[in-house]
């Protein structure tokens, strides 16, 4: 007996293969494995900040589910946002534990469980956990660097107009061209600089090395020297110096007679008073001194 299948049926099991492939494709896109038997637990937050369905539920960064539903009540404006969480079967979740929304700085944010380990009562499925908004880093940005931020803003509006009253001056491109001038003139002045290092240094070094030549001989001259044997006549010289001016301090030898005695410079100073008065005598008598005869005759 042959057991035919109908186009009909074969298209009736290709449409179920195709849901069930789609099915279990989002649903392993979404994070959600459907094999694995979850619980179900509940959040009222004021506000989500951005959460998600799929996003993380995490125990110290673990992930140990995901958020499965997100319900707003449009009815009722004032009330709480619902949020379903799906964690593993196997986490047992203490009373007095608390979720917190926590806000990430990059990514989406997350719903961190932190269990109460002093409870040994478990939360059934279904439960609502107590819940809080973790800010983090958002609220540092809040309270901190947004108050300096709306400080700043009026200097930075300031600024900005000067920056613009500066751009429309015209007296800067006139700088600018100045600038440009002073570049140009350094660059050429760098030149002349560079033909002074490549021809004049080398000669000034070929001079200097002339001049250290010259130093090193007579450096060679001074070492040939015998200075110890100049000085020991130096010295006996000025120990001779030294001998000659005690004698005339002690009024020793001729010289030391004249500095020392006083008559005997008087009587000097008395002839030499008398010779001059006998020469200007002469002068103007001289036929008292000087007798001449022409014939040999005596004349009184």
């Amino acid at each position: 007996m042959n057991f035919k299948i109908s186009k009909e049926l074969q298209i009736g099991l290709l449409v179920i293969i195709t849901l069930a492939v789609t099915f279990f494709g989002v649903n392993y896109l979404k994070g959600i494995n459907i094999f694995n038997p979850t619980n179900y637990y509940y959040l009222k937050l004021d506000r989500i900040n951005g959460l998600v369905e799929t996003n993380d539920v995490t125990i110290r960064g673990y992930k140990v589910g995901l958020v499965k539903e997100i319900i707003y009540d449009y009815d009722n404006p004032a009330s709480d946002v619902l949020v379903v969480l799906q964690v593993d079967d196997d986490l047992k979740i203490p009373v007095g534990s608390k979720a917190a929304l926590v806000s990430a700085l990059v990514g989406s944010p997350s719903i961190e469980l932190h269990l109460n380990a002093s409870c040994d009562q478990i939360y059934k499925r279904g439960d609502t956990i107590d819940s809080y908004i973790d800010e983090g880093v958002f609220n540092s940005i809040t309270e901190e660097i947004m108050p300096r931020i709306q400080t700043i803003i009026p200097q930075l509006d300031s600024l900005i107009v000067s920056l613009n009253m500066i751009a429309q001056n015209r007296t800067i491109e006139s700088s600018l061209a100045n600038i440009n001038s002073i570049t140009k003139n350094l660059n050429h002045a760098s030149v002349g600089i560079n033909k002074i290092v490549d021809k004049d240094v080398p000669l000034l070094c070929s001079n200097i090395n002339g001049v250290m030549g010259n130093l090193s001989v007579v450096s060679s001259n001074l070492k040939a020297v015998d200075f110890k044997t100049t000085i020991s006549q130096l010295n006996r010289t000025l120990i001779g110096v030294q001998g000659v001016t005690d004698k005339l301090n002690n009024g020793s030898g001729t010289l030391g007679l004249l500095l020392t005695n006083r008559e005997l410079y008087d009587n000097l100073n008395t002839t030499v008073g008398s010779a001059n008065e006998l020469l200007v005598d002469l002068k103007a008598h001289p036929k008292r001194y000087i007798n001449v005869s022409v014939f040999g005759r005596k004349n009184e």
